[in-house]
């Protein structure tokens, strides 16, 4: 008898464990999630495929979002959608998740190029953790079920955002992404209604002509504001640190960074294979939406001691004064001040020096490549020969220490840099030439007459 009992007892736990770890069609289920997330994100959500275990939790596949609002659009798919859950709590109505995970989800945010004051959700994830934290769903049969998660994960997701007019786009890829301590405010909506924390990574961001890759942070994120913090970047030219800020509330969104590189590589910025000294940029920058012509900046750079490399804009200055003066002529430990808006770089005046020159530099560089810069080379009168000017010229030019500025202009790009003497500057400085030597010929002469008297 008791062996019947043991068989009979067996078998009916094989049964029970049968049906508890078998995976079952829940499309009301399903929809129900779904459907709340539509109601607490004003979000529409679909998907082709629902299942449920009670070990693992819930499955949808081929999920799609949609929302649009005033100045922004927003969708969203991902091949499969898990909601992780734990068992217990399901006896009390409640649906603790332990995990909401997203695979390879693609996000793409099209926002008005002005701000229109609409509010939307610019992560999907986010999305669904407002739904989970609102409190409450309903069920196939209507009846209420509460809602709690742990954290939410994603991984390898894609963000596309773009301007409405499609002059600009940013694209994130490769991030993985991890939220947890979550809390949500029923009195608010959407992202402002979420706080969390958590940490970030990302293999690369494009925005417009700025590259940044390998990107990690921590974050905090409340009333749709993100604080970015231990944030680090690299870029083709050096490594940053930086803490940020991004506010979805407007449209398009806004952000701020204050960040520091170091060391910069000034030599590839300029296409030179070495010579430039290692740099340090400290920057404050502003910004709004997925357009670089938005970014504003002020900076300071600081550049250590090295050597003119042999790039056209220094070869050109050799050429044009007819001696070697800046290329392979070691200068000293400089700094200069910078402004960025529109795409363009503007140089405050800074010099660089060495013991054969003196130049002084000032103009603007664009990110998109054309330069206008203005330069001012002082060197020894010894040698110097310029074409269309007359030794004559040149030595009026002259200063008390023998030395001759001369002011030229460099336009073109960085790599393909276009060197000329400013003759009207050139003409303007003899005229001062001569009349200091006339002065100074008048002066000795009445010397010379008071003199002799």
């Amino acid at each position: 008898m008791l062996k019947k009992f043991v068989v009979v007892f067996g078998v009916l736990l094989l049964v029970v464990g049968f049906l508890l770890m078998r995976d079952y069609d829940s499309p009301e289920l399903g929809q129900a999630l779904l459907d709340e997330v539509g109601d607490a994100t004003g979000i529409d959500m679909t998907a082709t495929g629902f299942r449920f275990n009670l070990f693992s939790g819930i499955e949808l596949d081929n999920v799609t979002a949609t929302s649009r609002s005033e100045g922004r659009s927003f969708d969203f798919s991902l091949d499969q959608l898990v909601f992780e859950h734990r068992i217990w709590p399901l006896l009390s109505g409640t649906v603790a998740i332990d995990r909401i995970v997203l695979d390879r989800p693609q996000f793409e945010l099209v926002e008005a190029s002005s701000s229109a004051g609409a509010e939307a959700s610019a992560e999907v994830e986010v999305e669904v953790e407002v739904e989970s934290e609102s409190g409450s769903t309903e069920d196939a049969g209507g009846a209420s079920m509460a809602l709690e998660i742990s954290q939410i994960l994603v991984r390898d997701g894609t963000i596309v955002i773009k301007s409405a007019d499609g002059s600009s786009e940013t694209r994130v890829e490769g991030l993985d992404f991890t939220m947890e301590n979550l809390t949500f405010d029923p009195t608010e909506e959407s992202l402002a209604a979420l706080s969390a924390e958590g940490k970030l990574t990302i293999t690369r961001i494009v925005l417009d002509t700025i590259t940044m890759s390998d990107l990690k942070s921590t974050f905090q994120l409340a009333g749709a504001v993100f604080d970015l913090t231990e944030l680090t970047f690299a870029t083709p030219h050096g490594n940053f640190g930086a803490d940020a800020r991004i506010d979805f509330n407007p449209v398009p969104f806004t952000y701020t960074m204050s960040a520091q590189g170091d060391p910069l590589d000034l030599n590839s910025m300029t296409g030179a294979s070495e010579g430039f000294g290692p740099g340090t940029v400290r920057f404050e920058a502003e910004g709004s939406g997925a357009s670089t012509k938005d970014i504003h900046a002020t900076g300071e750079l600081q550049l250590a001691a090295g050597t003119f490399p042999d790039i056209d804009m220094f070869s050109g200055v050799d050429k044009a004064l007819g001696k070697p003066v800046l290329v392979g002529a070691a200068y000293e430990a400089t700094e200069a001040s910078f402004t960025l808006e529109n795409n363009v770089i503007r140089l405050s005046p800074f010099r660089f020096t060495s013991e054969v020159a003196r130049l002084d530099l000032s103009g603007t560089v664009s990110l998109e490549g054309p330069i206008n810069l203005d330069f001012s080379v002082a060197t020894p009168r010894e040698g110097l020969e310029m074409q269309g000017v007359g030794g004559a010229t040149l030595d009026v030019l002259a200063d008390d220490d023998g030395w001759v500025p001369v002011p030229m202009t460099v336009s073109g790009t960085l790599e393909a840099a276009k060197v000329r003497p400013d003759s009207g500057a050139l003409l303007a400085q003899a005229k001062q030439g001569v009349k200091r030597e006339v002065k100074k010929a008048a002066g000795d002469a009445l010397r010379g007459l008071f003199g002799r008297r």
